[in-house]
């Protein structure tokens, strides 16, 4: 496949190299499981989220985080067809890798597209490459009138030169753009019977996660794409007069690299604030006691019953963990009797915060 007409502007190469240094962020400032696990959930949710928006049928916040975590009722499963399905092929992204048998290519978009549209077209549109003499089905797809008309074009071997040209093109064109120039091509081709949009943002992480742009899949990039999708769209329309993709690249790229931003912070803040917090009060707690602290940061105030329950042990023995962390100043009691309750004292936690050693 020949390069695609663009100009290597000084956007685009800006918004790479923040995109490269949000990777580098999340590798140098690793989490454990337990506060790794609750962003990815968080990120995983805003997509399903903002696949709604994006396909204009939108859910919310709270009804995405149910279906994000399979709890979504029986009676419901029918109307909400699009999104579970849609974390069933998240799914998939997720367990991807280079050892997986399906390589970048139409099966692979196939593949994806049938997981998308099970259920929700007819058998026979599922996974299926359409004529340019077929208008796509527009169920959840607000990019199909987009498509221009390509009466000549054999579909499946045009984008099987385009992945060839992803994977093995011997040029310089930086993987971020060649994505860039894949999401371009679907919205411009439409060439499945239904559901391009969806299928085309899905290949678009699959390739990213293959080539290292986006570490354990967490990058929204449904949110990323839903963000400016109008600004995308009119970006495409730019392109055709000159067939020059620059705007359209630099909207894409601009987009992904700001949410990759917004990703790394977290984990680089929650880095910051949980794990390096927790190696300093190594040095003066015991583990129960770094559990006490971690449950009051999240709850604000806990009495003594409350953890005798979470801890698993005696009244005694939270009553001399709790007498301990008082004397060291990290935590005040209040209230009498059987109102008593603790709660951090925030002046020993800014203390805590000097206190960390630095790393040479």
């Amino acid at each position: 496949m020949k390069t695609p007409k663009y100009t290597l502007t000084n956007l685009i190469l800006d918004y790479i190299v923040k995109y490269e240094l949000s990777i580098n962020n999340i590798k140098y400032n690793p989490l454990p499981e337990k506060y790794k696990s609750t962003i990815e959930e968080k990120y995983a949710t805003e997509d399903i989220m903002r696949l709604g928006n994006l396909i204009a049928s939108p859910i919310g916040y709270n009804k995405s985080l149910l279906i994000q975590r399979g709890q979504e009722t029986p009676s419901e499963r029918k109307k909400l067809k699009i999104f579970t399905n849609f974390r069933s092929a998240k799914d998939f992204v997720r367990s991807y890798s280079n050892t997986t048998s399906l390589k970048p290519s139409m099966e692979l978009a196939m593949h994806l597209n049938r997981l998308v549209v099970k259920d929700i077209v007819d058998d026979w549109d599922v996974g299926k490459l359409r004529s340019f003499s077929e208008k796509p089905n527009e169920i959840y797809d607000t990019w199909y009138k987009a498509r221009d008309f390509y009466p000549n074009l054999n579909i499946t071997s045009h984008f099987n030169e385009l992945f060839d040209w992803i994977q093995n093109g011997a040029d310089n064109n930086h993987r971020l753009i060649k994505i860039g120039v894949m999401i371009y091509e679907f919205l411009d081709k439409a060439p499945f019977t239904a559901g391009n949009q969806i299928t085309a943002i899905l290949v678009a992480e699959i390739l990213a996660k293959k080539y290292g742009y986006n570490p354990d899949n967490i990058f929204p990039y449904f949110k990323s794409i839903e963000y400016i999708s109008e600004d995308l769209l009119s970006a495409h329309k730019m392109t055709k007069p000159k067939l020059d993709l620059t705007p359209f690249l630099e909207a894409f790229l601009y987009t992904i690299s700001l949410t990759s931003l917004e990703v790394s912070k977290e984990f680089k803040d929650t880095y910051t604030k949980k794990v390096k917090k927790q190696g300093s009060l190594e040095l003066y707690l015991a583990p129960r006691q770094i559990q006490i602290i971690d449950f009051l940061t999240l709850n604000q105030k806990v009495n003594r019953k409350q953890l005798v329950d979470l801890l698993g042990v005696s009244f005694m023995t939270c009553f001399r963990d709790l007498k301990d962390m008082m004397e060291k100043g990290y935590v005040k009691q209040k209230g009498k009797g059987k109102a008593t309750f603790y709660t951090l004292s925030k002046e020993m936690l800014e203390k805590e915060d000097s206190m960390t050693p630095k790393v040479e």
